[in-house]
């Protein structure tokens, strides 16, 4: 029942956000904020709430593959179309996530934007506030989203994780990178006690930090060293680096994704936490299908 609602919520989404840029009230009260949707309103004023985020397609990244549409997220529902054309299969990865994340963890996310690339790229996640790392961006590949819905999902977990461990109480962004003595990420030094230096002191070595890429990157080749060598990674990918490591690792958590043994630490680590516990709960009772199991192994 609910992913039939899922359904129509999107195309209530759709249907509202045409060429006149209204948000008819019966959105909302159909489609319900409960499904990430914003009940309600003028798209131009929804998009001015989301402050000096602008809404363009720079903001998503040309580089990425040409932006064809993006969507204002005010209060972590979709508040309506503010660049290009509406997007079904957009609007459904954004619903399929919302159905499985808690509201206030969603709340960071103020673009939800979509692309056509031939790279390798499937999704980004990144700040919209470059300084503040208070408000944040996701974006997918719309011939992904469209053909593959399912492993989309998993995607857009792994995405929302790169949010929830960069905001202002996770990273300092303002940090002096020689001296910071914990991790540097690339855009800051991650707190002590934060999602990301917890990870990685219950599941990554000194060698392997050493060995990682100064300025916080991802290395692929390393992670298919590791990969080899060590089963408790989800794939290359994830042994590429600490943050895709977890991102990896909690998309399985939240679809309760059957992971061998060597990964199974890495799940049970995910339970201390209520607030990221609750994402696999809500999952549990989203009557929304299953999600198959893609991911690679390793060892």
């Amino acid at each position: 029942m609910r992913s039939c609602l899922v359904l129509v919520a999107a195309a209530l989404l759709l249907g509202a956000c045409g060429t006149d840029g209204d948000l008819g009230g019966d959105s909302g009260s159909d489609g319900g904020s409960g499904f990430g949707l914003l009940d309600g309103g003028d798209v131009a004023d929804l998009v001015d709430m989301v402050a000096d985020a602008p809404c363009d397609a720079a903001d998503v990244g040309e580089d990425e593959g040409p932006v064809e549409s993006i969507y204002a997220v005010v209060d972590g529902a979709l508040a309506g179309l503010c660049f290009g054309d509406p997007s079904l299969p957009l609007v459904e990865a954004w619903l399929a996530l919302a159905a499985v994340a808690p509201p206030e963890q969603l709340e960071p996310v103020v673009l939800l934007g979509g692309f056509a690339s031939d790279s390798d790229t499937v999704a980004f996640a990144g700040a919209a506030d470059d300084e503040q790392y208070e408000r944040f961006l996701i974006a997918i590949d719309l011939p992904a989203a469209e053909e593959q819905p399912d492993e989309m999902r998993l995607t857009m977990a792994h995405e929302l994780s790169h949010v929830f461990t960069q905001t202002p109480d996770q990273l300092d962004v303002g940090a002096d990178e020689d001296q910071c003595d914990v991790y540097w990420n690339g855009a800051g030094c991650v707190y002590a006690d934060s999602y990301l230096a917890l990870w990685i002191e219950a599941f990554w070595g000194d060698d392997d930090l050493i060995a990682q890429p100064e300025d916080g990157s991802a290395d692929p080749d390393l992670g298919i060293e590791r990969c080899e060598l060590d089963p408790a990674f989800l794939g290359a990918y994830a042994a590429s680096s600490p943050e895709e490591d977890l991102a990896e690792s909690f998309s399985a958590f939240v679809f309760d994704l059957d992971v061998p043994a060597g990964v199974q630490p890495k799940m049970a680590w995910f339970e201390a936490f209520p607030e990221l516990a609750a994402f696999r709960d809500l999952h549990r009772v989203s009557g929304l299908p299953e999600v198959p199991n893609t991911l690679d192994r390793c060892g």
